[in-house]
């Protein structure tokens, strides 16, 4: 072979050698391949609740839809934060994606240091919701979510409503709408949304603001509950007669729901967001994956990446103040 035929040779190999250290031949590596290897979902909740529940179901599609395998994974703890930190410090491939709530990825890092702000997530979009609702016994003899509050204007602090905790979303917006409208309600907090259900059966408490879980809906379903309004920002297509506190005189509640979030980490590359985000879309209108979560655990209208992160920050900035006060 001539002098010029091995440099030639030469120079054709270095530049393969080149391009595979650059492109990756594993694909992992290459955001163009995405994806090539399996994705690892960290869900930072126990198996079984609503939030395993529906992740499951959004990654069986996912795997199908993109064509890869989902190892799914519960990383429970700290309301949340121990799987999502778990998920911000992944590397930001798009390899490990996590199944949270916007509250664990924007509410309790203002109030506990968990190694992580909001601006180390990256919302994927919304998979499940859950409205927050203000729920009575049938014969309670409230029709109407104005009857509620004008019994709580005469009688202050006479009424008492179950929470599913002091750091439910619901909780804090009975705290705020003493605060910022005068209209206080006595809010009960428990450990978790079923004793609260159980004592409003009980007669224990008079009201529930709650969400919609199965423990809820099982009691509205068989007649035993009304609801009178509910926390979300525009009404609900699955209860439209049922207002909303915003259009009831309360406008700046409207954080008083459960989100549960597909996120990664951040500095994900673009276009792997954009595959993420896509097929998350799709599980959302598979048949399949619907009837596993149920109609009522979906938004009327998906909330992608953009809309999400928005409405994260937006929650920060309203809410910091009273969550620093109260759990703070």
């Amino acid at each position: 072979m001539s002098k010029s035929k091995v440099l030639a040779a030469f120079a054709a190999g270095a530049s393969l050698l080149v391009v595979t250290a650059c492109g990756g031949s594993d694909g992992a590596s290459s955001s163009d391949e995405f994806p090539s290897d399996d994705v690892n979902m960290i869900i930072s909740y126990a198996a079984g609740g609503p939030t395993d529940v529906g992740g499951r179901a959004i990654a069986s599609f996912m795997e199908k839809d993109l064509g890869t395998t989902f190892v799914v994974e519960n990383k429970e703890g700290a309301s949340g934060s121990v799987g999502t930190a778990d998920v911000v410090r992944s590397e930001p491939d798009g390899y490990t994606i996590g199944m949270t709530t916007s509250s664990a990825a924007g509410r309790v890092p203002l109030i506990e240091d968990v190694g992580y702000d909001l601006e180390d997530v990256q919302a994927i979009g919304v998979g499940t919701f859950g409205p927050g609702l203000i729920i009575v016994p049938a014969d309670s003899g409230y029709s109407s979510i104005d009857d509620l509050i004008e019994e709580a204007k005469a009688n202050p602090g006479g009424i008492k409503v179950g929470t599913a905790g002091a750091s439910s979303p619901q909780h804090v917006e009975l705290v705020r709408m003493a605060e910022e409208y005068d209209v206080e309600l006595t809010a009960v907090p428990f450990k978790g949304e079923a004793p609260a259900v159980t004592a409003l059966l009980g007669d224990n408490v008079d009201a529930c603001f709650c969400s919609n879980a199965q423990t809820t809906m099982a009691q509205v379903d068989a007649g035993e509950f009304t609801i009178l309004a509910t926390g979300a920002p525009d009404r609900l297509g699955w209860i439209p007669d049922v207002p909303t506190l915003a259009e009831s005189g309360f406008e700046s509640l409207i954080y008083g729901n459960s989100y549960f979030i597909l996120v990664a980490p951040a500095d994900i590359p673009e276009d792997v967001l954009a595959t993420l985000e896509g097929s998350l879309e799709k599980a959302l209108q598979d048949p399949a994956t619907v009837e596993v979560i149920g109609e009522v655990r979906l938004l009327d209208e998906f909330m992608g990446a953009d809309a999400l992160q928005e409405m994260m920050a937006d929650e920060q900035e309203t809410l910091g103040p009273i969550l620093t006060e109260l759990l703070g």
